[in-house]
């Protein structure tokens, strides 16, 4: 049916519309601040404002609509449907297209204002809209809910009581009863303090504090057990890291040449200081903005005001004029986001699109920070005071410059060509209750004392942001999500708040109790809500209802941070060094990592293998070179304020957790560890590792796999041949691939070789490949060639007398290597002797050689010149010795025979090698048959020197020394390999990874 309506035009209907209301004699007046307003204050004033408006057309007054714009009257009186106003709006050409996109007014809101004009436009007297008056569907007002003074709500009254430890729960269960859900059981005792120990100290517990707590798991030892772990030191450690995030805290200044900001370890050992010493969080505030500037004043205050230097900074911006206004954002963006969790850095260049926030507010905040040294100074300040400005040359802080600021303009786009007004410091107009621009400085002061009145501003109780927001923030990392869950931003675009009652109930009780962080953990770990279960028995219905868990029905399984997940690895290990405080340690970083730095070698040096072993938040954090371990695991991005880091469960985490280096370490020493306690013992080397691990004792069926794990790898070391499965083939190809590229000597008796008439040896061809072939080509200093020496296999046979050979090339770049050999020793004198070496004069204290003195003791450099003991020399022996960055250790066969916990310092090695005497020093021969040498550019990894002690044991017919030391544990050999892949599978477990 044709349907004549179909034919007109939008714009026609609405004319029509128009039509029929003038024509209606009872047309209904409208009401300005309930109809028209909003849709004014919604749609048009924020480009029609009173300050720069579009078009010179004014919507905020009355004398603005009658005054009109540059094109015009916008109403006209006479004719209402000839109104500009309401012909742009009717066409759709206001409000104006974004982003490609119409913004045309739906019919409902383009009808009242038809209405409204033809009604005559009144405009209440002295009526002046403001945009930010009141909340509608595009942006937050003045009356946003985080806006409003916190007041302490009634604790709701629940029908199971029961489940109530405190007011948290009743705010919990509350709601959970009105959607007709339960919350969870409480968790068992085992799994809460293994929780209680991950949420405050980011250690595990032990199995006897574990097995001592379910002991008595009243709540009164739970109360006494939270309050135990507030007290401990680590405390200040796990909760100063969550701060650091929020700082943005990094100890260099990014961009290119990515300098070091000296002491900034400083301002993160305050950090864990102030919350180990639950300083209320009102003067936490008031020493990091303007430690400077109190009237108590000390060295701690100033360290406190590191977190205003901790941003990054470029020593050769574009422009330095336009420069100092990027700080100046960093500075506001850092202490907005961090203290009253808001999004004001979006006001830099107009006003803020969704909070009540306009654009001289931002200057107003910014103007508190423009009299430090800001502008550009000399590059070796690093963005920061004078030390004479300071006070102290060995604090990372900040200061005013003066007494006295240059004007802040505001600037219109954000542009430094384009100055507005001068902006005076002040607050946020956002809480006009509390909002105050601030007074000039005391006569006396030596600062402006600006940071001052807007630290004792955030820190008021008037201010109902912040304690709202760290209340948050303590939420977040107890139950892994916020109330509100997005907490840097309490404004319109961030999320609202789960509980707000609950929310605010918390705030006041921080303000209430002096501020105390310490009293909202307790109050939150005390809570039943907190102790509930990950599990619940309608968990598949309940998840339906509700996914994201916003009712908090049930305990989040997390897995856990960077930080912790190596600091646990470290704990079970049993080689954590828990010492505190001080310069931060650099972690060994793969060469691999490197490859983008320019000066590589100088860009990195990691600290001493010792040093390592401290927690995680001591790990030096340098901004372009993050420890890739750190971001597998979501280390957060320092360039930035982080209030949340991501969480994710992906496949590089899990090939980190098989093939690091760093659990490899772990692994073993776990391992090593296991067997003090369980010698040969498999059913208790699975006990004990299941123990120390994962603070529990196994189940008969772990115990079963576990001890069949044990016996399947064993076999596999023991037998890498013929029994492998293909894919192990596949490996141990590889391993050999992977030692062929590392070995850059090989020097065998049974190589292709030139002999003298003599028998002596003219050369001898390196089979490693990498033709560094030794020879000797004065007759008199040769060796003899033997060619049924050990084993009816050739030797070369050394006598004492000057004889030693002369090795091609440059071997090794740093002590980082691994030295095999097979000899014999015939020395009666006891003095010095080499196998390989490469003394010289010129580095007599930082070469490196592996030889014997005295009655067979090794040496390995003069820096390790006790390296064990070699057992029954006379006969063939196999010796090894292993360098690294974790120190250095000497096998007698598959025997640790000595173990150095200190790396050797650096070495020189640039001078020639040498095989059977100690470098040119015409000295310290060899006197004894030398097989073969190898030499390989890194330390041999256990399985890799396993399967290269097994080739020459079995071609030398090499047998395990009686003479090696007792009780020690047989690094390499195939039941240590076995067990610490056991001990790594634990490693990989969720129940390691994640915490319930």
């Amino acid at each position: 049916m044709y349907n004549a309506m179909s034919c007109l035009r939008p714009a026609s209907v609405c004319l029509i519309l128009f039509m029929l209301l003038s024509m209606s004699p009872m047309v209904k007046a409208i009401d300005f601040n309930s109809e028209v307003a909003p849709l004014l204050v919604r749609r048009c004033v924020e480009c029609h404002k009173d300050v720069d408006s579009a078009g010179g057309l004014n919507l905020t007054e009355a004398s603005g609509l009658r005054a009109g714009g540059e094109s015009g009257a916008a109403v006209d009186a006479d004719r209402p449907g000839d109104s500009l106003l309401l012909q742009r709006v009717v066409d759709g050409e206001m409000p104006p297209a974004k982003r490609g996109e119409s913004q045309k007014l739906p019919p409902e809101e383009i009808a009242i204002l038809q209405k409204w004009i033809q009604t005559g436009a009144e405009w209440p007297k002295d009526r002046k809209l403001d945009i930010y008056e009141s909340t509608s569907s595009v942006r937050g007002g003045r009356d946003w809910w985080s806006l409003q003074p916190v007041v302490r709500p009634q604790v709701p009254q629940v029908q199971h009581a029961q489940r109530v430890s405190n007011p948290v729960d009743a705010f919990v269960l509350a709601r959970l009863e009105a959607q007709q859900m339960e919350p969870a059981p409480i968790a068992p005792p085992g799994i809460r303090i293994r929780r209680l120990y991950q949420d405050l100290l980011g250690l595990p517990p032990t199995k006897k504090q574990i097995d001592a707590f379910q002991g008595d798991a009243s709540q009164e030892a739970w109360s006494k057990q939270v309050q135990t772990l507030l007290d401990s030191p680590h405390y200040g450690e796990r909760w100063a890291r969550h701060w650091l995030d929020v700082v943005r805290f990094a100890e260099t200044s990014g961009y290119e040449r990515d300098q070091e900001k000296p002491f900034a370890w400083k301002y993160r050992d305050w950090v864990v200081a102030a919350l180990n010493a639950d300083k209320p969080y009102d003067r936490f505030v008031l020493e990091q903005l303007a430690g400077d500037e109190l009237g108590d004043r000390s060295k701690e205050t100033v360290v406190a005001t590191g977190l205003l230097r901790l941003g990054t900074w470029n020593d050769e911006p574009n422009q330095d004029a336009d420069y100092q206004y990027e700080r100046l954002e960093d500075l506001v963006h850092a202490t907005t986001s961090a203290f009253l969790g808001l999004t004001v850095k979006c006001a830099r260049c107009h006003d803020h699109k969704f909070d009540p926030i306009p654009q001289v507010d931002y200057y107003r905040i910014a103007a508190a920070f423009w009299a430090g040294p800001i502008a550009s100074r000399d590059r070796k300040l690093l963005g920061g005071p004078t030390v004479d400005e300071l006070g102290y040359d060995d604090v990372l802080g900040w200061t005013d410059v003066g007494r006295e600021a240059r004007p802040l303009h505001v600037l219109k786009n954000g542009e430094r060509h384009a100055p507005l007004g001068v902006a005076a410091p002040g607050s946020l107009s956002a809480i006009p209750a509390s909002f105050r621009l601030f007074d000039a400085a005391p006569a006396e002061a030596k600062t402006t004392h600006r940071r001052r009145q807007l630290a004792e501003w955030i820190a008021s109780r008037e201010n109902p942001l912040t304690a709202r927001v760290v209340v948050n923030r303590l939420w977040q990392h107890h139950f892994g999500q916020g109330l509100v869950r997005s907490p840097n931003n309490f404004g319109f675009r961030g999320d609202l708040p789960t509980h707000p009652k609950l929310l605010d109930w918390l705030a006041a009780e921080l303000m209430d109790h002096d501020w105390s962080l310490k009293h909202i953990h307790r109050l939150i770990l005390t809570s039943t809500t907190w102790q509930q279960a990950s599990s619940h028995p309608q968990f598949d219905l309940y998840r339906e209802r509700d996914f994201a868990n916003q009712l908090w029905w049930h305990a989040p399984r997390r897995r856990i941070d960077a930080e912790a997940l190596r600091d646990r690895l470290l704990f079970v290990s049993g080689e954590l060094d828990l010492r505190a405080g001080g310069p931060s340690f650099r972690p060994t970083i793969a060469p691999e990592a490197l490859e983008g730095l320019s000066r590589r070698a100088a860009a990195w040096v990691a600290s001493p293998p010792k040093e390592q072993l401290r927690r995680s938040l001591y790990m030096y954090s340098k901004r372009h070179l993050i420890s890739p371990w750190m971001t597998t695991f979501d280390f957060c991005d320092t360039t930035l304020p982080c209030a949340q880091r991501e969480v994710t469960t992906v496949a590089p985490q899990a090939l980190a957790l098989l093939n690091h280096a760093f659990v490899h370490q772990r692994s073993q020493a776990l391992a090593q560890r296991v067997a003090e306690v369980a010698g040969a013992d498999e059913r208790l080397q699975v006990e004990t590792a299941w123990e120390l691990a994962l603070g529990r004792s196994p189940t008969a069926q772990e115990i079963r796999l576990g001890v069949e794990h044990l016996r399947a790898q064993r076999t596999r070391f023991e037998n890498p041949g013929p029994a492998a499965p293909a894919a192990e083939h596949a490996d141990a190809a590889g391993m050999q691939a992977a030692l062929n590229k590392a070995l850059v000597l090989h020097v065998r008796a049974d190589s292709e070789m030139e002999l003298d008439e003599a028998g002596r040896l003219i050369s001898l061809v390196d089979r490693s490949g990498k033709r560094h072939h030794v020879s000797q080509p004065v007759a008199a200093q040769r060796p003899l060639w033997v060619e049924r020496g050990i084993h009816d296999r050739p030797v070369i046979r050394f006598d004492g007398q000057a004889r030693w050979l002369q090795v091609y090339g440059k071997l090794l770049d740093d002590a980082n290597c691994t030295v095999i050999a097979v000899a014999s020793d015939q020395s009666q004198h006891g003095k010095h002797r080499s196998i390989v070496s490469n003394w010289n004069r010129t580095n007599s204290t930082t070469s490196l050689f592996l030889g014997l003195t005295g009655d067979y003791t090794v040496r390995l450099s003069d820096q390790y010149r006790n390296a064990g003991r070699v057992a029954a020399a006379k006969q063939p022996f196999l010796l090894t010795a292993v360098s690294n960055a974790e120190g250095a250790r000497t096998y007698q066969s598959t025997s640790l025979i000595s173990k150095r916990t200190q790396p050797l310092m650096a070495r020189n090695l640039e001078t020639p090698w040498v095989i059977g005497q100690q470098g040119n020093i015409d000295g310290e021969y060899w006197n004894g048959d030398i097989a073969e040498v190898r030499i390989y550019s890194r330390a041999l990894t256990p399985q890799e020197l396993s399967s290269v002690w097994q080739q020459l044991i079995e071609r030398y017919e090499i047998a395990q020394v009686d003479g090696a030391p007792s009780g020690e544990f047989e690094v390499g050999s195939p039941a240590e390999l076995a067990l610490a892949s056991l001990c790594q599978v634990l490693f990989n477990s969720n129940e390691f990874v994640y915490v319930d």
